[in-house]
């Protein structure tokens, strides 16, 4: 087939969740298929990565972020902020000059807010990749805003979000959600019959199974904080958790990990922790690390970084939210706790025990390897779309 895969950015460096899923959904379906990428950015790109190999031709159209541009038609117009933001043009011209010269067996629309450029392909069937329920992560956003006009705002947004979003997903031939919980949600605004679960999954070989034969105490938080849900876990992690794991091991370091860290590296510096911005790969961090910790609080989807670690052989500890939508268990796959003193708790018990270390560490690589495998995954959502085309 001939495959056309829409994407509000550009699938590379795989620095985040949503890279990452879009990127193995181009890598294992351009074995089989002809691919065609477009994609918008923030800035402009001339390297594609391996993505160049992968597919047939790449259209990146730069659109930078303009707040005095975007915010005035999300407050005056009826599109979400977070669709407002993708609208574009300029790529909307370059989409109608690919279908001149060629056409397409299918699209892949990767997330809702990029459903806006569907009705230039009437008649081809339409695949929508959810990812993530993006009015349910603003409504929990939202919920912690104090500033009365930003929280009015984000109700706006919840409001507008979830309309744009039940559109996309009424429209489209085949959606596909991350887990069973939301595509419940979904179902409850389209047919049943076309929605499918397809979680996130990993690459089994780039994420070699490599256990430590022996616990440190080095812990390792990955996370961008540009994304509001992270930026809130390293918080809790620093200022609340922290100092319980500190005072019952004065020698644990913790390693933090990800994207414009810069001002949380300012206002919490400390010798026991270390800030690490923008790295070019994260397989060293978990190479060197004893535990991955993801106290995360909010946020929508499933986490890929737990199923990076838990095929790497570095043991988790998170959430039940941080591990909501993955079929893993506590105690059996990874550690769960939901307070501070739990979670420092869970630590020092994953860390001290190094039994129960050991069974969770392949427990989990079991899991990934039946159920999270990223070949599994897109074979099993081309099955079902080329059932539409």
């Amino acid at each position: 087939m001939n495959i056309l895969i829409l994407s509000p950015f550009l699938p590379w460096p795989i620095s985040q969740g949503g890279k990452i899923r879009a990127f193995n959904i181009i890598k294992y379906l351009s074995v089989n298929h002809k691919i065609t990428l477009a994609c918008l950015s923030e800035e402009r790109i001339s390297d594609y990565g391996p993505l160049a190999d992968f597919c047939e031709e790449v259209i990146c159209i730069e659109r930078r972020r303009n707040i005095f541009r975007d915010l005035p038609p999300f407050l005056f117009g009826s599109k979400p902020f977070n669709f407002v933001r993708f609208s574009s043009v300029v790529f909307s011209n370059a989409l109608k000059e690919l279908l001149k010269r060629k056409s397409f067996d299918l699209i892949q629309i990767e997330f809702s807010m990029m459903w806006q450029y569907a009705d230039i392909f009437k008649g081809v069937p339409a695949v929508l990749d959810a990812h993530n329920i993006e009015s349910e992560i603003v409504k929990q956003i939202g919920n912690t805003q104090k500033n009365p006009v930003m929280k009015l705002l984000y109700v706006l947004e919840k409001r507008k979000l979830i309309r744009g979003e039940a559109a996309a997903w009424r429209g489209c031939d085949i959606c596909f959600a991350v887990s069973e919980s939301e595509r419940t949600v979904i179902v409850s605004h389209a047919d049943p019959g076309k929605v499918y679960t397809a979680p996130n999954g990993v690459d089994c070989t780039r994420f070699e199974y490599a256990p430590k034969s022996r616990a440190g105490k080095q812990l390792l938080f990955i996370g961008g904080m540009d994304y509001l849900p992270n930026a809130d876990s390293a918080l809790y992690l620093i200022e609340q958790i922290w100092p319980l794991v500190r005072a019952g091991q004065p020698d644990a370091r913790l390693e933090i990990v990800g994207r414009n860290i810069s001002k949380l590296r300012m206002s919490h510096a400390t010798e026991n922790i270390g800030f690490h911005e923008n790295v070019p790969d994260i397989l060293p961090y978990f190479r060197d690390a004893d535990l991955l910790l993801v106290p995360l609080r909010s946020g929508a989807g499933t986490r890929i970084k737990i199923l990076e670690a838990m095929a790497a052989g570095l043991p988790v500890v998170t959430t039940s939210k941080g591990c909501e939508g993955i079929e893993a268990r506590d105690r059996e796959h990874l550690m769960v706790a939901d307070t501070p003193a739990d979670f420092a708790g869970a630590i020092r018990k994953i860390l001290g025990d190094p039994g129960l270390r050991s069974s969770i560490i392949q427990n989990a690589r079991r899991l990934v390897e039946t159920k999270y495998s990223w070949e599994k995954i897109v074979t099993d959502m081309e099955k079902l779309a080329k059932s539409k085309s």
